[in-house]
């Protein structure tokens, strides 16, 4: 059974996946087990809208990105090992192929793709980290309260000997923010083989050099069947490689097969003008609207692209985001980014410190901020009069916790305290943000309320017809609530002002 526990490459990726991103669109099923198959011209005309679609999976068919995609008749692999629908689970980061229907929230499969970061046996675990990771064939992988542990009781019942199969999102940095762990052979795409997928580097020669490394780990492929067959790989090419048991000798990896992933996925090639959605960890951000990428996908934002779960100036390098929009050839043009975490900013003083957590006093509402070597900026001293923090609600936790990614003692709004979050529940005069209700019906300050355009709204009625709460969708796929920023008067506490932020 799969638990959650408490506590994607680098921009060499661009290039390397660009052959990947490119023209064609799987038109029907047919094959087995990944290895490319028919490509269509451009997107089909039947029922829906095709679509190329990658992130990590919930498991009820097979939900990515919002879409609940009917899987029980799409060819299904995970890292190219034919599966049946039964084998994709929770926090699997896989590649899509199908339609998605007029009503946005539900699709049908043509063929699914579930990628495999790691495979092998930890050289190094550290359960005392902020945050807990490991080390496995030289590359760090980072876990939170999203990951998905599979015959693991929780981060802590991993050991060097521990026979682990890693799935997750690349960082900036080439770390491995891990989706889901799994430890049951038999669920693992090929237990008797140790695996590394990651992005060509220090080759020399020029194509298939027979010495590289991925991350830090040096890798002699000088043996390595290449697969498919005919295809080349060089320096910024991704490719996975596999060995069997034992792998090392003298710290390197030696390969007996390498696969070449931009020839081994076809199938996945979008077209231009198809709807594509990518999720990922922003990297080569520097500007909104601007050119960045959302793991390995080139992705471009423009003055009308919309925002869910946070606001334009949230974007940043390594922040989790979904990118939905279409391919024009060389890149995803986005005219929607949805922050996979809410992002949740927080204003007031603080009561009490320690080392790595600290206690907010938002207008009179107690806040745990905790904090890892992942937040920018420090704990601030107990006492301290005005700080401003920015993060996401940890999951499944009580009392509420934030977890802090940014923290800085630059406050705005005048100082005053304020809480922005998605709205949770709401009544008559109410809404509830992180578990505390909030009275809006009569705020001090004109505008009362404001759109998420920062225009007036006149009355409560129309406000709170504005703002959702969290639900399910038809589908069955959860909906975050609308995000609210509320702003407090600094002496009573009383509501000043509360703007919709979507």
């Amino acid at each position: 059974m799969d638990t959650r526990f408490p506590r994607s490459l680098l921009e060499s990726f661009h290039s390397a996946l660009l052959a990947t991103l490119a023209a064609s669109v799987l038109a029907a099923c047919g094959g087995g087990g990944g290895s490319g198959g028919p490509a269509a011209p451009g997107p089909t005309s039947g029922a829906g809208t095709s679509t190329v679609s990658m992130g990590v999976m919930t498991k009820g068919s097979t939900i990515v990105n919002g879409v609940r995609f009917e899987d029980t008749t799409a060819n299904i692999s995970i890292d190219d090992t034919p599966k049946t629908a039964a084998a994709l689970q929770n926090g699997m980061v896989v590649k899509i192929v199908g339609n998605v229907n007029d009503d946005g929230i539900t699709g049908i499969a043509q063929r699914v793709k579930a990628l495999v970061e790691l495979r092998g046996k930890p050289t190094s675990v550290s359960p005392l980290a902020s945050p807990q990771s490991l080390v496995l064939h030289n590359q760090t992988v980072l876990v939170d309260d999203q990951t998905v542990y599979s015959n693991l009781a929780g981060f802590n019942a991993i050991a060097p000997t521990t026979l682990i199969e890693v799935h997750g999102l690349r960082d900036g940095a080439g770390g491995i923010r891990a989706t889901r762990i799994e430890a049951s052979a038999a669920q693992m795409a090929d237990s008797t083989l140790d695996e590394i997928r990651g992005v060509v580097s220090g080759g020399s020669g020029g194509t298939n050099p027979a010495t590289f490394s991925l991350g830090g780990q040096a890798i002699n492929a000088g043996a390595a069947v290449i697969m498919p067959t005919g295809a080349s790989y060089q320096n910024g090419s991704v490719v996975e490689v596999y060995c069997t048991q034992p792998c090392m000798s003298g710290g390197v990896f030696n390969a007996s097969r390498l696969k070449v992933e931009d020839a081994q996925d076809t199938a996945f090639q979008p077209a231009s003008g198809q709807r594509m959605e990518a999720e990922g960890l922003i990297s080569g951000f520097t500007g909104h609207p601007g050119n960045f990428s959302v793991g390995a996908t080139p992705v471009t934002t423009t003055g009308s692209t919309r925002f869910e779960g946070g606001i334009a100036t949230d974007l940043a390098n390594n922040v989790k985001v979904e990118a939905e929009g279409s391919w024009n050839a060389t890149r995803l043009v986005a005219n929607k980014i949805e922050f996979k975490r809410s992002v949740i900013r927080l204003q007031g003083n603080v009561s009490a410190a320690g080392a790595a957590q600290f206690t907010m006093n938002v207008a009179g509402r107690s806040v745990n901020i905790e904090t890892d070597n992942l937040t920018s900026g420090s704990v601030p001293a107990a006492g301290s009069a005005c700080v401003q923090v920015r993060g996401q609600r940890g999951m499944a936790a009580t009392p509420l916790v934030v977890r802090a990614s940014e923290i800085s003692t630059s406050c705005g709004n005048g100082g005053r305290p304020l809480m922005q979050a998605p709205v949770e529940a709401e009544s008559s005069t109410t809404i509830t943000l992180l578990g505390f209700p909030i009275d809006v019906n009569n705020p001090l300050d004109t505008p009362q309320w404001q759109d998420g355009n920062g225009q007036p709204i006149l009355t409560l009625a129309a406000f709170l017809n504005a703002v959702m709460p969290a639900t399910t969708n038809a589908a069955g796929v959860p909906v975050r609530g609308t995000l609210v920023k509320v702003v407090f008067d600094t002496g009573t506490n009383s509501v000043r002002q509360a703007e919709i932020e979507n």
